[in-house]
């Protein structure tokens, strides 16, 4: 079986907003088809590792509060703010998809 685990925690995208305030979006790119293949799996799955839970907890928490940390009008906002509500979003629905095995 593929080991999800060790694929989130080699991913740097969350460790580079957190860290650096940086979108790299190759790393984001990576992290969503690590995603996306876990939702495939989970459709089928009747259980996920409780750390890959954890760390699919955390995710969207963490680029949710690095998008909150703008405390800036909308038109002061700078594009990484906007990039990063997108993502937080878009993770958001994929976690969601997995932990519930949606289809």
């Amino acid at each position: 079986m593929r080991d999800f685990y060790a694929e989130l925690i080699e991913n740097r995208f969350v460790d580079e907003v957190r860290q650096t305030l940086t979108f790299d979006e190759t790393a984001y790119e990576n992290l969503l088809g690590i995603l996306a293949d876990l939702a495939e799996v989970s459709k089928t799955e009747l259980t996920i590792d409780r750390r890959v839970a954890l760390l699919l907890y955390t995710i969207p928490q963490m680029i949710r509060n690095a998008y909150l940390s703008f405390e800036t009008s909308a038109a002061d906002m700078p594009e990484i703010a906007f990039r990063l509500e997108d993502a937080w979003v878009e993770l958001d629905e994929l976690v969601l998809a997995i932990l519930t095995g949606a289809e």
